[in-house]
């Protein structure tokens, strides 16, 4: 069975929440591991030699109406992503979730950083100046990743190439609109996908994926390592993770705390507005209603 539901972007609005959400139906069967990256662009030349891995990541089908999997990254391959998916999948929808750029810039430092994917020593100010060395027409790289979050807040350009592929089979969805109200969010979704919501449990849910501050790296190091060896469990029985999290959590982190200052975040403002413009002139001609705020200027 080839996977035919997609959640493709975009990183740090929701989306692992959103897949653990949509794996508790019945009717959903749910990639392990949940991001396989088959259709990434880092990845998309390799494919052929990976198929046989992503074959194995949907192990387990027995006839579910759809088949799951959840890759924010593939939103910034565009077009090249997009048609690989189409391609192999024909018929397949596609689910992508937006957020304010700037207010996800700043969640995917935070997580970069909770990971020591970043040096700890940066503050987001500092984070932001080796942003701005990654040209903005330079495409997304192994290489400039953890540094390309700030060109990768600008969706326009991107969801145009999606959305010429998958036109009324691409789901456009707000971060703002999961955080204000989850289960009617998903409902929405369901109603989009023709599945019964009455079928998901609520209280089988939770906040996926917060960004920590961690005392000890090796001690992550571990149970990074343990949480991707049981990951076919979590994604079953996500419930009997959350005491786990909470005792670790406890034990070697923290939340981090720190804020976007005003004059960055007006900085930041600014260098998204006209990319907002376009996207949100793009949805209101694909009828989308529930522009949220941050959107509208």
């Amino acid at each position: 069975m080839n996977p035919n539901l997609f959640i493709a972007g975009v990183p740090k609005a929701g989306t692992t929440s959103l897949f653990r959400y949509l794996a508790l139906h019945p009717e959903v069967h749910p990639s392990n591991p949940k991001e396989p990256g088959y259709f990434h662009p880092f990845k998309i030349e390799d494919r052929k030699k990976d198929i046989e891995f992503y074959k194995k990541c949907f192990s387990g089908y027995s006839g579910q109406k759809y088949a799951i999997e959840a890759t924010p990254g593939y939103f910034y391959g565009g077009k090249e992503s997009a048609k690989a998916i189409n391609d192999f999948s024909p018929g397949s929808k596609v689910i992508l979730v937006l957020r304010n750029p700037v207010d996800r810039l700043f969640s995917f430092y935070k997580y970069k950083k909770s990971l020591g994917h970043i040096s700890g020593k940066l503050n987001f100010e500092t984070y932001l100046d080796e942003c701005k060395k990654i040209d903005s027409n330079q495409s997304i790289q192994k290489k400039n990743y953890d540094f390309w979050a700030m060109v990768g807040g600008k969706y326009h350009s991107l969801l145009l190439e999606w959305h010429n592929i998958f036109g009324d089979r691409l789901r456009v969805c707000f971060f703002d609109d999961m955080v204000k109200d989850e289960p009617k969010f998903i409902a929405e979704i369901c109603k989009w996908l023709e599945l019964d919501k009455s079928q998901i449990d609520d209280n089988k849910t939770k906040v996926q994926n917060k960004s920590m501050i961690y005392r000890s790296k090796g001690l992550q190091r571990f149970a990074t390592s343990f949480d991707n060896r049981l990951s076919g469990v979590w994604y079953y029985l996500p419930w009997l993770k959350w005491p786990l999290s909470g005792l670790y959590n406890l034990v070697n982190a923290k939340p981090n705390t720190e804020k976007i200052s005003d004059s960055l975040r007006n900085e930041l403002v600014n260098y998204y507005s006209s990319d907002i413009s376009k996207t949100c002139n793009f949805l209101e001609e694909m009828h989308i209603k529930n522009i949220p705020e941050w959107m509208i200027r």
